[in-house]
């Protein structure tokens, strides 16, 4: 199990809604506390410490799945490193896939949760330097070579980010006897059959069924036996 530790709050969440949550996850009650915990992320108020304690539920009440699903969000708002190691536990303890502890995984993490800030960044630098670009050419009646230099830089670096930051996309299946598909249709062939618990890398989407990477293998799984981690 778990040892829960209080964490920094990330988005306050409804005291009165929270209090009654907590009381329940102290009196064992995880199916009712969960609930009110998972109204609370779905109105986007959540701090770590719920996180943790919604994955210590579903641990509690045989959910894999969402254990381990819960616990990669708590790792991207805590960016405790023992949360990697527990994931990496349960999935040992269940033969499951992609959930190795490398510094590979615990760079796509800070991408994914700081993709939006370093966008941002990004567009800001680019837009300077453009703007730079023009002054020197208009104001200063000079070639701006380094200034231009600069800035097919940093757009390869927009570029890069937003490219491998829609790469390293990934979801965890959430139903046993999960169908792997050759192709986008119920039609195609059977590659395999997993259960619940992979964590996937998401490569795109076809109508209902999405794309992902399963042991080096381009394959295709429904929609809903995928949830894809995000905040």
């Amino acid at each position: 199990m778990f040892v829960l530790i209080s964490m920094n709050v990330v988005a306050q969440p409804h005291s009165t809604k929270l209090k009654r949550a907590d009381s329940l996850f102290q009196a064992r009650q995880y199916t009712q506390s969960y609930e009110l915990y998972a109204s609370l992320l779905k109105e986007k108020q959540y701090s770590s410490a719920m996180l943790l304690k919604m994955a210590y539920s579903q641990e509690g009440l045989g959910h894999t799945s969402m254990s381990l699903y819960y616990l990669k969000l708590y790792y991207m708002v805590s960016h405790d490193e023992q949360a990697l190691g527990k994931m990496e536990e349960i999935a040992a303890k269940n033969r499951l896939d992609g959930y190795q502890l490398t510094d590979f995984n615990k760079l796509v993490t800070l991408l994914q949760q700081y993709s939006f800030q370093i966008t941002s960044v990004l567009l800001s630098v680019v837009l300077f330097l453009f703007t730079l670009i023009i002054y020197q050419n208009v104001k200063q009646q000079k070639k701006p070579l380094m200034a231009a230099i600069a800035l097919v830089f940093f757009l390869a670096l927009l570029f890069a980010n937003n490219h491998y930051g829609d790469y390293v996309k990934v979801g965890i299946v959430t139903q046993s006897s999960t169908y792997l598909m050759s192709g986008p249709s119920a039609g195609a062939s059977v590659v395999g059959i997993i259960n619940e618990g992979h964590q996937l890398k998401i490569l795109g989407q076809t109508d209902v069924w999405i794309k992902v990477n399963w042991r080096d293998e381009e394959v295709y799984i429904k929609e809903s036996s995928l949830l894809p981690i995000n905040l």
